[in-house]
């Protein structure tokens, strides 16, 4: 793997957590000059960070900000922050971790982003890739950081990022190979001005992409001003990667590649998503063959994303606890109606991150038993239905009240349209109880 010189500049990481730290081992790898910030006494990461260099982490401070060539922000601050955009008016170049990478990568690269399904994705096309024999560097805002897969290597590979909104602010440079938008949806409303601002911000990873692959459903995902070609996936019969639910099966224009009912992910949205990775491959140059079309059957997917936990006393129980935003609750019930029915009971709420709630009513009205709903934003979720709707004060209590509203055939779906930090450490904390509790049935 051949990686281009990094430019020496003078250079200030801020925070440090895992992308700060990846930022610092490739500075201090090329034997770059920086210094570190963080608004916390205590960063995660700096018993680390004082191995590379003792003095690297100094105390936050505006100011100092301005004698820097390159401030290097890490996803979790906002670059409106008034120190970094008064730092940025002076003359300050703003930079992150993927731009970074992009600068120095010569590899080809599939870039992922949107608000629900990225990291399944992501996985996926990673795996399909081993599958037809080539090698897959996945990371970016999943797992590995993505300048920790700069390593130097003979062998050829594809890099697969994960892209964050939060990312792309800050990433100039990137070149995919193919590139896409999987949906946008209200989220993260807390950390931009309007919701124009969050699809812009998604939208950057059109800006230099060879090949741009669009959500047949959803004009966000689809650019008007670009030179790139374009394949699309969707459900009507006009995507070049259809999933046709009618008919049960995923086809590439009038070859069936595969039943619906083959897969082992859940779900006709995750039908979406393997339509959305062949796609990606496609646009790659790498042939969808048996190895790929069987390695898609056998995906299990990532935990917490509607991940079935169990079937008990003939109701199903789904663990979705990965849908933190609105758009990902009505993608998971509108997935899971065509064999439920109106036989779904919603286990909804938490921290709404600002977002409006309202767009959930008619999926709740047309498509849901009963609604279940808890934490910070619980009442305005059952607000949207209340002649559905109960109010509990835990997820335990939720979990009762959706065993003594179930029947035989019921679906009881945790997908909370909500983060989680009201309650839980995350959403994975939030999963494990909903699957504890479930367990104990």
């Amino acid at each position: 793997m051949q990686i281009n010189a990094l430019e020496q500049k003078n250079r200030l990481i801020l925070g440090l957590g895992e992308t700060g730290l990846s930022v610092a081992r490739y500075l201090s790898k090329n034997n770059q000059s920086f210094k570190v910030m963080d608004t916390r006494e205590q960063a995660p990461g700096s018993d680390e960070l004082a191995k590379l260099d003792a003095e690297a982490l100094i105390p936050w401070n505006g100011e100092q900000m301005l004698g820097y060539e390159q401030l290097v922000v890490s996803p979790g601050i906002a670059v409106t922050q008034p120190d970094i955009a008064k730092a940025q008016d002076y003359g300050v170049e703003i930079a992150g971790d993927i731009e970074l990478f992009a600068q120095a990568n010569q590899l080809p690269v599939i870039a992922i982003t949107g608000s629900n399904g990225k990291s399944t994705v992501t996985e996926l096309v990673g795996t399909l890739l081993e599958a037809s024999g080539l090698k897959a560097l996945v990371g970016g805002n999943i797992g590995v950081p993505a300048l920790d897969l700069l390593v130097e290597s003979s062998d050829e590979a594809v890099v697969v990022l994960e892209l964050s909104s939060f990312q792309l602010e800050t990433t100039y440079s990137l070149k995919p190979t193919a590139a896409t938008i999987l949906n946008i949806s209200e989220d993260h409303l807390d950390r931009y001005v309007d919701y124009k601002a969050y699809v812009e911000a998604k939208q950057r990873i059109f800006d230099h992409a060879e090949v741009i692959i669009e959500n047949s459903e959803d004009e966000l995902t689809q650019p008007s001003d670009t030179n790139a070609n374009r394949l699309s996936f969707g459900f009507s019969a006009h995507s070049d990667w259809q999933v046709d639910v009618k008919a049960g099966v995923l086809r590439r224009a009038e070859r069936e590649v595969l039943s619906l009912n083959e897969l082992t992910l859940q779900g006709a949205h995750n039908a979406l998503n393997v339509a959305a990775a062949f796609a990606l491959l496609e646009a790659t140059g790498v042939v969808i063959n048996e190895a790929v079309i069987n390695s898609a059957k056998s995906y299990r997917g990532m935990p917490h994303r509607s991940q079935l936990v169990a079937v008990k006393g003939d109701v199903t129980y789904i663990n979705d606890s990965k849908a933190t935003n609105v758009g990902a609750t009505v993608a998971a019930i509108n997935s899971f109606a065509p064999k439920f029915g109106k036989k779904i009971i919603l286990i909804a709420g938490g921290d709404a991150k600002g977002a409006d709630l309202s767009s959930l009513q008619e999926t709740i009205k047309t498509h849901t038993k009963k609604v279940i709903c808890f934490g910070k934003d619980g009442g305005t979720i059952a607000g949207l239905d209340p002649h559905k709707s109960i109010i509990v004060s835990s997820l335990e209590e939720a979990v009762e009240q959706a065993v003594a509203s179930s029947d035989a055939g019921d679906c009881v779906l945790l997908s909370p349209a909500c983060a989680s930090w009201d309650m839980f450490k995350n959403y994975i904390e939030r999963g494990e109880q909903f699957e504890q509790l479930v367990e104990a049935l």
